[in-house]
């Protein structure tokens, strides 16, 4: 069964399982690096908002025998109930820049295989990235979200990238804060108490922020690299490890950064989803002249 065939039965069959009180639509969802998903909103007549569940891995699942079609919409089903809203959300506030300007915080992605978002939304390019911007939502029904900033949303508040940069720049080292661990107490974290220890790691440092979410972004934190720089006495490589994290590594102990470059590729190639990857490139942080360049 092709995929759109597949689609349309989910989407008839949770309809008539929700019953008429309920719309059912489907929608296909622009995710980071040009990955599209399918997704599937099921949302009550008094409600104007839904969470929304992607079928790709659904169809996958029935292609390969491991679930009928029953079960498929069966967790969809489930997936809903989990997650559903029970009442309208007031969104009149986002219309309004002075509501949310405080809100903003910026979020890097990959400029080249962005490039048909980019052209929709807000943004500067920083190297071989583009800085994007989002309004984090805090709410007691749907808990912490962000909604990506458009041009339409720029145009409406009448503001630039510029603008929203300034505000993104003094809001996400204070919404969204840093954490800076070693790469030894990270995977100590990891491990049972029962299994000893991580103790002769290499110098390296994971950088990100308190959620783990879109931490690359920490980058651009004002003086952030910089002082961490100076604390270690040394220039650093900066691993795009993926858009939620970044590595930093002494420049001090390689000589030369080819071979992690190599790894970076390897390791966006191999063992993350296309969404996650921010770059193939390394970054040097030059203490003396105080820049980031790509290596």
């Amino acid at each position: 069964m092709e995929f759109t065939s597949f689609k349309t039965l989910v989407k008839e069959e949770v309809q008539r399982r929700a019953g008429e009180a309920y719309r059912v639509r489907l929608n296909d969802v622009v995710k980071n690096n040009g990955v599209v998903l399918s997704g599937l909103t099921v949302m009550q007549d008094d409600s104007n908002i839904s969470p929304t569940i992607y079928l790709n891995n659904y169809y996958e699942a029935y292609e390969s025998g491991e679930a009928t079609l029953g079960m498929v919409v069966s967790d969809v089903m489930d997936a809903y109930n989990k997650n559903k809203v029970n009442r309208r959300l007031d969104m009149r506030y986002f219309l309004n820049y002075e509501s949310i300007k405080g809100r903003i915080v910026l979020k890097l992605i990959n400029t080249e295989k962005n490039r048909e978002l980019l052209k929709d939304i807000p943004h500067m390019e920083f190297l071989d990235l583009s800085i994007v911007f989002q309004c984090l939502i805090s709410n007691e029904n749907i808990g912490s979200a962000s909604v990506l900033i458009h041009n339409a949303h720029a145009k409406l508040w009448g503001v630039d990238s510029r603008e929203l940069y300034r505000r993104a720049l003094q809001n996400t080292p204070k919404l969204l804060k840093y954490q800076l661990q070693s790469m030894k107490d990270v995977l100590n974290e990891l491990v049972e108490p029962d299994m000893g220890s991580f103790s002769g790691c290499v110098p390296m440092y994971v950088l990100s922020n308190e959620r783990r979410t879109d931490g690359a972004a920490c980058m651009l934190y004002p003086n952030l690299i910089e002082d961490f720089s100076r604390a270690i006495g040394s220039s650093l490589y900066i691993i795009p490890s993926s858009v939620h994290e970044l590595l930093l590594l002494p420049a001090g102990l390689f000589a030369d950064g080819k071979g992690i470059g190599r790894m970076i590729r390897d390791v966006n190639e191999t063992q993350l989803s296309i969404e996650e990857v921010l770059s193939d490139s390394l970054y040097f942080y030059d203490s003396e002249t105080k820049e980031i360049r790509i290596y």
